[in-house]
């Protein structure tokens, strides 16, 4: 059995987005209007929210929501809701708030998919980056000496768990000397996963996750 690979978690982000279907054609035609929905379900100012113009995929609004730790950008074909660290996102409220602000303006739009990505930089108690990766790639003795690698497992879509195409990947940290970006993309099937329980399902995911590749994370 593979060595357990512990990592501390130095900082974390968690971003939901949501694949569109039909599109929300509301964002283009009236963003005055959505702004507005956006301004009265967070209690925010219309000065925080800024109507992105260009070409018609780059459309749409963004807003920074300070008191959540989160910020929300809406496209006629998808919306994201980025939270500043990963606890911040497990009830979902903020990603609730703004289906309902999508729902009053075009009742008709859902999920075609729901996608979770998961950050980490982590710090490594014990051991380098190195040797830690060489559980998962060691990398060929015909590279230079030195040579580290990164792992990028491509995960099969599962219908009968409604999961998409999906990734984890371990890597070097920007942040973090010495030390290892955890990521992980799950996505599930907008028609097979209610937006009521993607967080938890998600997070539920994640974990056996972890627990396949034998990773435990500590709080910092």
């Amino acid at each position: 059995m593979a060595e357990t690979l512990q990592l501390r978690v130095h900082s974390s982000e968690l971003t939901y987005e949501v694949a569109l279907s039909p599109y929300f054609t509301a964002v283009i035609d009236v963003p005055g209007k959505v702004a507005g929905a956006l301004a009265s379900e967070f209690n925010v100012s219309l000065v925080d929210i800024d109507v992105d113009d260009g070409r018609l995929e780059d459309r749409g609004l963004t807003c920074e929501l300070d008191k959540a730790s989160a910020s929300v950008v809406l496209r006629a074909d998808r919306f994201e809701v980025h939270f500043a660290a990963v606890d911040e996102g497990w009830d979902g409220p903020v990603a609730q708030s703004v289906w309902q602000v999508l729902n009053a303006c075009a009742p008709l739009v859902g999920a075609k998919s729901h996608s979770l990505l998961f950050e980490m930089n982590c710090e490594l108690p014990a051991g380098t980056y190195g040797a830690s990766l060489q559980q998962f790639c060691i990398a060929p003795t015909s590279l230079p000496k030195g040579t580290e690698t990164a792992v990028v497992y491509y995960l099969p879509p599962d219908s009968s768990r409604a999961l998409l195409d999906s990734n984890i990947v371990l890597n070097r940290s920007a942040e973090v000397e010495g030390g290892i970006l955890l990521a992980a993309t799950i996505v599930f099937d907008g028609d097979s996963v209610s937006r009521d329980d993607v967080f938890s399902v998600g997070r539920d995911r994640f974990g056996e996750l972890l627990k396949s590749l034998n990773i435990t994370l500590q709080d910092r």
